[in-house]
């Protein structure tokens, strides 16, 4: 919306009030502004004869009769696996291998996706096939707690420990090389990519010379981290409070950014100091949604913290 001049502080009121009204929950206001599952989801889940679970765009549905004629097969060609995170919720993942073979995650890129907010996975398998074709890599897409088939709600530290437990199932149980895995985070989920590959740096045991054994890279912290081989970010988020705070300028201290700054939530700029994988930010000019400014903001403060 249009912001009143040159102040702000009608806006930090409004968050104000929505923040009490949310038990002085930030992460339950994070949940109510920031997480938008599909509902119904756009997908069910099958079971083959073979005990394998196989993912569907819900034929109950009309809204996605196309999508299933469209991207059905492609959709039909994912594995799908159900990872227990550590705060107990049931995550889904689709997967698409290339080529279809029991050592495709050996040697090869492995692109695991955090989507955006309005999206659930099997909404992104069809631009997840056109990218593992393209790039002749694996893609794996998650669902967020309370999205698709995942189980529980949608909130910010159990989008945090969904990530964890997707990285460590493709490192523990597919044989994944964590050197060849690269995080893409789009929108609201480049919050979870950027708190794992910062879990992932300066704190991470894991060291990129220890090459007989990738899954010696664990950090045994309780919310450990494998030294993943890069990230991607699209269109991404400085943090939750500055998607709904103008760009800062001089007169910008009155901001729901600033006024909550210790309150906020997915505070990339903070997380990309720590990286210490390399990093691609992409972020279209004319994005309507999230504003570039994030995007180059982010960009140097990442050159910056290389320095």
């Amino acid at each position: 919306g249009a912001w009143m001049g040159s102040c702000y502080c009608v806006d930090s009121s409004v968050v104000g009030c929505l923040l009490c009204h949310a038990g002085c929950s930030t992460d339950k206001l994070a949940s109510s502004l920031a997480f938008h599952p599909p509902s119904p989801p756009s997908y069910a889940l099958t079971t083959a004869p073979d005990g394998s679970r196989r993912a569907v765009f819900d034929p109950s549905n009309g809204e996605y009769i196309r999508l299933a004629r469209d991207w059905g097969a492609a959709l039909a060609q994912c594995e799908v696996d159900e990872v227990r995170t550590r705060r107990g919720n049931t995550v889904c993942v689709l997967r698409l291998r290339r080529p279809a073979a029991d050592d495709a995650y050996v040697g090869r890129a492995t692109l695991i996706v955090s989507h955006g907010n309005a999206l659930d996975a099997a909404l992104f398998v069809p631009f997840a096939s056109h990218v593992a074709h393209q790039l002749d890599a694996n893609v794996s897409v998650y669902d967020y707690s309370g999205y698709g088939r995942s189980s529980g709600v949608a909130r910010v530290e159990d989008c945090k420990a969904d990530i964890e437990a997707v990285v460590r199932h493709h490192v523990e149980r597919l044989g994944c090389d964590p050197a060849r895995i690269v995080l893409y985070g789009q929108s609201i989920g480049s919050g979870p990519t950027c708190h794992y590959a910062a879990l992932a740096g300066p704190g991470s045991r894991g060291r990129r010379s220890e090459r007989s054994d990738p899954r010696k890279r664990l950090n045994v912290t309780p919310t450990a981290a494998y030294d993943v081989g890069g990230v991607v970010l699209v269109s991404p988020i400085m943090s939750g409070l500055s998607v709904i705070s103008p760009p800062e300028g001089a007169n910008a201290r009155c901001t729901p950014a600033c006024v909550y700054k210790s309150c906020d939530v997915f505070k990339n700029f903070d997380a990309v100091a720590s990286f210490r994988c390399p990093a691609l930010v992409i972020h279209g000019r004319l994005d309507d949604q999230v504003p570039c400014s994030h995007g180059i903001g982010l960009h140097r403060l990442l050159v910056d913290a290389k320095g």
